[in-house]
């Protein structure tokens, strides 16, 4: 959790200054270690959540509290930062403790303000583009939707390229909405409009319904953590506790990392079980 999700409007705060961040701003350089000043305000931070993929909010726009002011003895108004910590350590434990769940995870201060932007093309639709200075149109799919940057201008004026694509023989780059046209809807968007999905097999199926958030993290009931063996992944799959498991690198080589996972369609669940299973040579 960041300090900030913490502090509120009247907290006395003291500046601890990393010496690296001394060295490339000027911002501290007349605010020694140790000076204190009173919280004053938080910048307006808004979030976009996009349709994928899904972690924990739902897809739209959301409020939370931004960077934090802090007003100095002598009247100056300065950013805090990660520059800053909270003098009354207590009331700082009591609030974390007051915003964190039974199983010590944060729960969420962020608002959400409503829908997404309106945008002519979606996450996975399937798109002609003609770039600036190429005869040719490519055929690419959208894979990313950048709305911070919907209403930026270069610096001749012409609209900011707000849409990652990629081509279907890999790579991908940014394109102008006015360079791209349709030529098919992908699952993302019939997915939020209620049309029939296709898929080319079950592995692209159960991809999609988790990149959707229609999965849920399980936690391993040895040791009440969201990690697994594989012998207890299988085990926990054998017994229909979970319905699959996804393996991701460890930080810096380290061990693998197994994630547990129940989809919310038990009968969708099931056939990722049994498919699994059946790699393992397994019978379901």
């Amino acid at each position: 959790m960041t300090l900030t999700e913490l502090l509120q409007i009247g907290d006395e705060v003291v500046f601890k200054v990393d010496p690296e961040r001394r060295a490339w701003t000027e911002t501290y350089k007349d605010i020694p270690d140790g000076t204190k000043g009173i919280v004053c305000g938080f910048d307006d931070a808004i979030i976009y959540r996009s349709r994928v993929p899904v972690f924990v909010h739902q897809p739209g726009v959301y409020h939370r509290k931004g960077a934090v002011s802090v007003l100095l003895r002598n009247g100056r108004v300065v950013p805090g930062d990660w520059s800053i910590e909270m003098v009354d350590k207590d009331q700082e434990e009591r609030r974390d403790a007051a915003m964190r769940d039974e199983h010590g995870v944060l729960r969420t201060t962020q608002v959400r303000l409503g829908d997404l932007p309106e945008t002519k093309f979606w996450e996975q639709d399937k798109v002609r583009v003609r770039f600036p200075h190429d005869d040719s149109k490519h055929e690419m799919v959208v894979s990313r939707i950048d709305y911070y940057c919907m209403h930026k201008r270069r610096n001749d004026g012409s609209p900011w390229p707000f849409y990652d694509v990629r081509f279907v023989e890999g790579g991908q780059t940014s394109a102008e909405e006015l360079w791209i046209e349709l030529i098919e809807r992908g699952n993302v968007w019939k997915y939020y409009n209620n049309q029939p999905l296709s898929f080319a097999d079950l592995k692209e199926e159960a991809e999609f319904f988790q990149l959707v958030g229609q999965t849920e993290e399980m936690r391993n009931p040895k040791n009440n953590l969201y990690s697994w063996t594989k012998n207890e992944v299988i085990d926990a799959i054998n017994n229909g506790t979970v319905h699959g498991f996804s393996v991701s690198s460890g930080f810096l080589g380290s061990s693998l990392h197994i994630s547990a996972h129940r989809f919310k369609d038990d009968a969708l669940g099931k056939r990722v079980a049994k498919a699994t299973l059946e790699g393992f040579g397994i019978a379901a």
